[in-house]
């Protein structure tokens, strides 16, 4: 009988894909999985990810492992029964096959499978899963653990509200928020309940489960003190001589992303196809679906001669994540000058919170769409037509973006008094 063993695939990263090896017959089978792990989450004892909180992933990963390496000795062993000799490569094919083909399973799938097809399904639809995948199963996962036993859909549903009153006690009293504190904002809360209104909207939709009201999920929303990049603070970014390759690269798409009022995932996937009669013709990503999200935003001098310093094709920015852009455009703006000290009040475990930062540390990628929708309304453009380059649905949203702080507010409109 052939073992099954899996080893992580040579990589310079910090990440790497799991391969599975299987040797039979003195013959060597060997593939990947598609599973990535963090190098620093594996046990090359176990040949598993450790069972840590912190990478709430090795659940679903470990699951799939298991699931593999039993696929792998039933196959195997009805090559046995039928007297088969497979080589590695039919073997592999006959793998994928029964993979993209399984046999109809008996087992009634339970809430975390119904999960897992969810979040397969949105990646499929090439959404973003990340929110759905990391946060949303993190924060189960402890909701779960707090419960002592494992979630079903008719624990949500119970009218006595155990779940609810868990889940909401755990996000606004025990979660780790991004500052290393204990207790979400309100915000992050309200964005919470929306991404599991979002699983269990699916499973209304798939007739899983019968609909029941979600009203015990608000989304909760706050308004939160961002900041936005002044024209001379833009300009001194736009002004600096960097030797890095990838600070010029970050800056330079985060200057395009302040330009056009693009999000992240748009800016920087620009192509030179999306460029012509000096304007750039795009449909943003988040809302591909629609019929008339075609977005025409003018090019700016400061845009233009970005555009042209790559030939009219801005590189696609490769790091890991967008925490990763966020790092390093906030090294920029420190060497920018931008570290004046900011204070904002956040709302924590029910208490709000003075809090005084440098300015830099506060950037990140959305500044850009803040930035743009900002600057441009204090130029005179109407709430209406920034709307358009934005694609603002409604005016209530747009208004969010806009971030007037009181003297600005005061020289604006002194005019009026």
């Amino acid at each position: 009988m052939g073992q099954v063993k899996f080893n992580l695939s040579k990589t310079a990263s910090n990440e790497s894909m799991i391969n599975l090896i299987f040797n039979y017959d003195y013959k060597r089978l060997k593939l990947s999985t598609s599973l990535k792990v963090p190098n620093k989450y594996w046990s090359t004892k176990k040949q598993r990810v450790k069972e840590l909180m912190e990478f709430p992933d090795y659940v679903f990963i470990n699951e799939r492992l298991e699931e593999i390496d039993k696929l792998i000795i039933k196959l195997y062993r009805k090559y046995q029964a039928e007297g088969e000799f497979p080589s590695p490569k039919g073997f592999k094919k006959d793998f994928i096959n029964l993979e993209t083909n399984p046999l109809p399973s008996k087992r009634k799938l339970k809430f975390w499978d119904h999960f897992e097809n969810f979040v397969e399904a949105k990646r499929k639809a090439f959404h973003d899963v990340r929110h759905y995948h990391y946060s949303l199963r993190k924060h189960l996962l402890k909701t779960q653990d707090r419960m002592g036993r494992t979630l079903s859909f008719g624990m949500i549903k119970n009218e006595d509200d155990l779940f609810v009153n868990t889940w909401m006690t755990y996000l606004t009293f025990e979660a780790i928020n991004a500052e290393g504190d204990y207790g979400l904002s309100p915000n992050t809360i309200g964005k919470e309940n929306k991404h599991i209104k979002a699983f269990l909207n699916w499973c209304f939709d798939k007739n899983i489960i019968s609909q029941f009201s979600l009203k015990k999920f608000p989304s909760i929303t706050m308004d939160v003190d961002k900041i936005y990049i002044t024209e001379e603070e833009l300009q001194n970014i736009d002004d600096l001589e960097l030797d890095d390759s990838e600070e010029n690269i970050v800056r330079d798409l985060f200057l395009i992303g302040c330009e056009t009022g693009f999000r992240y995932s748009d800016f920087t996937r620009i192509q030179e196809n999306d460029i012509r009669n000096n304007e750039i013709h795009f449909r943003p990503k988040k809302t591909s679906k629609s019929k008339n999200n075609k977005v025409i935003v003018p090019i700016s001098e400061r845009l233009n001669r970005i555009l042209t310093k790559y030939n009219y094709c801005p590189p696609a920015y490769r790091a890991t994540n967008i925490t990763e852009f966020n790092k390093v455009i906030r090294k920029v703006c420190e060497k920018a000058g931008m570290t004046n000290d900011i204070i904002q009040y956040r709302n924590i475990r029910g208490i709000e919170r003075k809090e005084v930062k440098k300015k830099f540390n506060e950037v990140s990628s959305h500044t850009c769409r803040r930035t743009f929708c900002t600057l441009k309304f204090l130029k005179g453009m109407p709430a209406q037509a920034i709307m358009k380059f934005t694609g603002h649905k409604t005016e209530r949203n747009f208004l969010r973006y806009l971030k007037l702080d009181a003297q600005v507010t005061a020289n604006k409109y002194r005019e009026f008094f």
